[in-house]
């Protein structure tokens, strides 16, 4: 004779299919937090990566001398940015760097990076834009842009976002990172450039500075200039699941 499930057992049962039930559902959580978070870090890495390959290379072919950075003296409430002289013609099929009849490189365009930040998001985008030189700018030689980096209209066909709102913005506090210390950024924010510049010669003491080498009469030697740049990107990566922060640190030699 079968007999039925008591009251006792029947509560018994029920219990333990549901310690097993949330057992299951914290398990698949943690998996797809992990999933995620993981998903988020390596799409940020490839953001970096891109927007790594774009920077090195408009530095690397541009004149030191035509190279700004900002927040500067005079434009203290520029987002973080900087511009610089290209000869490269991306209208072109190939996107090939166009040669003077002096043999010398064509300047043709200025290429323009700025933290663009929303108010209030302690991430921005890093944008990167070109603005074509006038016939009556081409003169043979790599100027300086008075144009803004943050002078990019959102329907402009050059524009392009390298990393999408995870360059940290100025001044923004980020608490508790992995080794438990909270971290301040500084005026620049996820995106520095600035000029390498060593006195006393190659054993000198080095210093870095927002002042071209190429600026005269503002108390710099032309000794002092290594022709270096170095960049800062520091990148916060802030998912639901988990937070995490890196800083990318790189110099490079233009080569004009």
């Amino acid at each position: 004779m079968r007999r039925g499930f008591t009251f006792i057992e029947m509560v018994i049962y029920v219990a333990l299919a549901l310690v097993a039930a949330l057992g299951v559902g914290a398990l698949f959580k943690l998996g797809r937090g992990a999933s995620s978070s993981t998903m988020a870090s390596y799409l940020v890495s490839a953001e970096a990566d891109t927007a790594l390959r774009w920077l090195k290379r408009d530095l690397q072919e541009t004149a030191l001398t035509s190279i700004r950075s900002y927040p500067s003296a005079s434009n203290t409430s520029q987002p973080p940015g900087v511009s610089m002289a290209s000869a490269r013609d991306t209208t072109v099929s190939n996107g090939a760097l166009q040669i003077s009849k002096y043999g010398t490189p064509l300047w043709n365009t200025t290429v323009f990076y700025t933290l663009n930040l929303a108010p209030g998001e302690r991430t921005g985008e890093l944008i990167r834009w070109e603005k074509p030189l006038t016939d009556a700018e081409k003169d043979f030689v790599p100027h300086p842009s008075d144009v803004l980096p943050n002078s990019v209209s959102p329907g402009d066909k050059s524009r392009r976002v390298l990393m999408h709102k995870v360059l940290i913005a100025p001044n923004t506090k980020v608490a508790k990172l992995q080794d438990g210390a909270d971290f301040t950024s500084d005026a620049s924010g996820g995106l520095q450039v600035q000029f390498v510049q060593r006195t006393g010669g190659e054993d000198g003491v080095e210093k870095l500075t927002s002042l071209n080498p190429g600026d005269a009469g503002k108390g710099q030697k032309a000794e002092d200039n290594t022709h270096l740049v170095n960049v800062r990107m520091q990148v916060l990566s802030d998912d639901r699941y988990n937070a995490s922060f890196y800083e990318v640190n790189f110099r490079i030699h233009p080569r004009y």
